[in-house]
């Protein structure tokens, strides 16, 4: 017995001394092994997972065992990249663990420009893989970062073979996120066997990147909080104090402290130089913190539309040994897409003093361009005029050209796009001195502002335009501006913290605006000052995207807890609602009737408030109701209201149901129902507008729209459907004819019957509703421009 229990303390004395030794070294030639002539690296880190230990001066390191460590890992230095993978699979029969580094010739020590990629869901290949990687290459992008939900088995599985380094010719990391924990062994079980260990950390350029796991997700993990944090502990305490940090998760599991917890651990991240937290999960586009030291970024997946219908895209993000030098976001799917806004046929009113105004929108997914010339010729063919154009947004290019007084004969014009990888693309165009006598619209000005419009539809009142942009680059593009009605020209321009991406509202000379971080402003017409504001949910998740409304002199805006109804002329607070909380944005707008206001949020339910007191009424959530993309319309019958893919009539006072009529059709859209008659017209996200009989649903006409340039609907993807012929804006009735934008950039003109009038090409997407006045129509694409139409009557 004695005996046994020597060798037994023994066996646990040598346990307890067993090591996993190995080398990192510079792979030269780039076999994978080491070779006789090659070198160890000193000083990159090396863990389990649990300890962290540095190479010696010949690239060895020893670290004790760990019955619960899976992997060792290896922080790859500034420079370099693995030749094979940054991670090896323990296996306790090995003796030796060899970790390979070559050069990563991408990389600069003063500067990184990485890409940002999440929640794409999918086992489909699409171009938006193609575009990333593409993009990569032209624009010297050195790493691929996914921030998680890959997603489930399939997904997961497909982006191991499909989406890695070796075929993005990127080093290419994951995170994992809630949906990529599934059923196993334990949650993060086929995470690990396809993509290595769930927290790691590796340097590129200027700077440390520190990747962490969903504290828990779908099943549960093996680790815990505490666990990563203790790890993390002994990371940070090895990295040069000065290198800036990029903290990686699929969710913002921090607060404003920047402080992560465990149960018994936590650690305060600013004390080693955080400069920025990138994360997913929401499928929005939010980025904040400008004015602190730590810029905050989260996405949306590249391959579809958001939950808060967000611009499908990934992420180009520039970082210097400061932090963030730049972020900007870059929209899939498009390649050499050149189109002449104007001049165009009807569009002869634009030379003005012997100058032809000259407007573009160009925009490439993998390239960025560098410039763009107009060459000018005469209807016979002769070179007339070269122009050099300037950039306005990140997708508009304008210019002027001198030309004769003498307009009559025709023009021929060629758009020269230059690249920054040195590709060229050109587009011509031809058009007539003269006006179609046939055309219903007629361009009378045009201005951009220098940022993307989002829903925001231009505001007319009295002489005055109001328009607003967003920002979901953090480049502080943030504003609402005004324009004179006559001619464009910018009056005056408020900067505001975030993005604007709803309706403005007006009431007795005050422009109200809630940005998506729910704070309130409330600016003077005349000058663009501020008359009072109000930060109503502290800039807390989801981001805050549903259109305000006012009635009775007050502004009603917010969402779940902070839902409020302010009094317009100082912001005093009516009431606040405390009835319901959680969802997330309902990008559609409120109805504020008589009695009620009616409001919803997505994944949750529709709303209906009493609108004086803030006493929630109702709620409704089944019938795929709960889905609240748009918002509601209502006459002397009821509410009407477009679910998931049914059209319904509630009774406004009780939530009973009147009338409903579940389609195939996908209602996933921004706009409410236009009751017209005995019509009821509603945009959809896939087929065009559709209009249905009021009283009984039945259809009646269906007008297509071509292929969305970009994808915001939810769930809305090229890789799914054959055609996305998305329309997010409502439509807009003014007489006998009918008016609308759509996501492939062009402005529709129906009749009742749904036949086209007349359309417009303006090459950006419109997402707004159009806005008339009189004898115009406004409208704002994606672009930021701001149009003015004369319509024929």
């Amino acid at each position: 017995m004695k005996r046994l229990l020597f060798f037994g303390a023994l066996l646990l004395c040598n346990s307890a001394f067993a090591q996993h030794k190995g080398q990192v070294y510079l792979d030269g030639n780039g076999n994978k092994k080491i070779d006789s002539q090659e070198v160890g690296l000193p000083g990159v880190v090396v863990s389990d997972g649990y300890e962290v230990v540095q190479t010696d001066a010949k690239g060895q390191f020893s670290i004790p065992t760990n019955p619960d460590a899976r992997f060792l890992f290896v922080t790859v230095p500034s420079g370099y990249k693995s030749s094979t993978t940054h991670y090896l699979k323990i296996d306790h029969k090995q003796e030796v663990f060899d970790f390979g580094m070559v050069k990563d010739e991408s990389q600069r020590p003063d500067f990184l420009r990485f890409i940002q990629v999440t929640d794409t869901e999918t086992p489909l290949y699409g171009s938006w893989i193609d575009n990333i990687r593409n993009y990569a290459q032209h624009q010297e992008a050195s790493l691929i970062m996914h921030t998680g939900d890959i997603c489930y088995e399939p997904g997961m599985q497909f982006h191991a073979r499909q989406v890695n380094s070796d075929l993005m010719g990127r080093s290419t990391y994951y995170t994992v996120g809630n949906h990529d924990l599934v059923k196993g062994e334990y949650g993060e079980k086929l995470f690990e066997d396809l993509f290595g260990p769930v927290y790691y950390s590796f340097n590129a350029g200027p700077v440390h990147f520190v990747v962490t796991p969903m504290p828990s997700g779908d099943y549960a993990p093996r680790y815990t909080q505490d666990q990563v944090i203790s790890w993390l502990k002994k990371d940070l305490a090895l990295k040069e104090k000065d290198k800036p940090l990029i903290f990686i998760n699929h969710d913002l599991i921090v607060g404003k402290d920047f402080i992560m917890k465990g149960k018994t651990q936590s650690i305060d991240l600013r004390q080693y130089n955080l400069k920025a937290y990138l994360y997913g999960h929401w499928h929005n586009n939010y980025v904040f913190g400008q004015s602190s030291d730590v810029l905050v970024i989260s996405t949306n997946a590249p391959n579809k539309g958001g939950i808060d219908h967000s611009v499908g895209q990934f992420m180009v993000i520039d970082v210097d040994k400061n932090g963030v030098r730049q972020v900007a976001p870059k929209y899939p799917n498009l390649n050499d897409h050149i189109e002449l806004i104007y001049p165009k046929n009807s569009d002869i009113c634009l030379i003005e003093n012997k100058k032809l105004n000259i407007s573009a929108n160009i925009y490439d997914s993998e390239r960025e361009v560098a410039s763009v010339k107009a060459i000018l010729f005469d209807g016979k063919g002769k070179w007339t005029e070269v122009c050099e154009m300037s950039q306005a947004s990140d997708w508009n290019w304008r210019g002027t050209a001198a030309v004769s007084s003498d307009v009559k004969r025709d023009f021929e014009l060629i758009l020269e796009v230059n690249y920054k990888d040195g590709h060229q693309a050109l587009k011509k165009s031809q058009f007539k001195a003269q006006a179609s006598p046939e055309a219903n619209l007629r361009l009378s000005w045009s201005t951009n502002i220098g940022a993307n419009i989002w829903k925001v539809s231009p505001l007319v009142q009295g002489n005055r335009v109001f328009v607003a942009t967003i920002d979901d680059s953090g480049s502080e593009k943030g504003k609402i501006a005004a324009l004179a009605k006559a001619d464009g020209q910018v009056l005056w321009e408020f900067k505001t913290k975030n993005s604007v991406k709803q309706k403005l509202r007006y009431s007795d000379g005050v422009v109200l605006a809630t940005d998506v971080g729910g704070v309130v402003y409330a600016l003077n017409e005349t000058d663009g000052k501020l008359i009072w504001s109000k930060a109503l949910s502290g800039g807390k998740l989801p981001a805050y995207v549903t259109a305000g409304v006012v009635r009775d002199g007050y502004y009603y805006t917010g969402a779940g807890n902070y839902l409020s109804a302010l009094r317009v002329v100082d912001g005093e607070l009516l009431w606040q609602n405390k009835d319901w909380n959680g969802g997330e944005g309902m990008p559609g707008e409120m109805l504020a009737t008589a009695d009620h206001l009616i409001t919803g949020a997505n994944w949750n339910a529709l709303f209906v408030h009493d609108r004086k007191t803030g006493q929630l009424r109702w709620k409704k959530n089944d019938d795929g109701v709960r889905f609240r993309s748009s918002g509601a319309s209502a006459d002397d019958n009821g509410l009407y209201v477009a679910g998931l893919n049914g059209l319904f009539l509630l009774n406004e006072k009780s939530g009973q149901v009147i009338r409903k009529r579940i389609y195939e059709d996908d209602f996933k859209v921004m706009a409410a129902p236009l009751l017209s008659g005995n019509q009821l017209i509603m945009p959809s996200s896939l087929g065009g507008v559709k209009s249905y009989d009021k009283n009984t649903f039945e259809e009646r006409w269906v007008f297509e729209t071509g292929e969305a340039l970009i994808y915001t609907s939810s769930y809305t993807t090229p890789d799914l459907h054959k055609l996305v012929g998305t329309v997010e804006s409502g439509v807009v009735q003014q007489g006998q004819k009918l008016f609308f934008g759509a996501s492939d950039g062009y402005l529709y003109v129906l009749n009742l019957e749904g036949k086209l009038l007349d359309k417009v090409n303006v090459g950006a997407p419109i997402l707004a509703e159009t806005a008339l006045d009189d004898r115009h129509v406004y409208i704002a694409d994606f672009a930021g421009n701001v149009y003015c139409f004369s319509v024929k009557d």
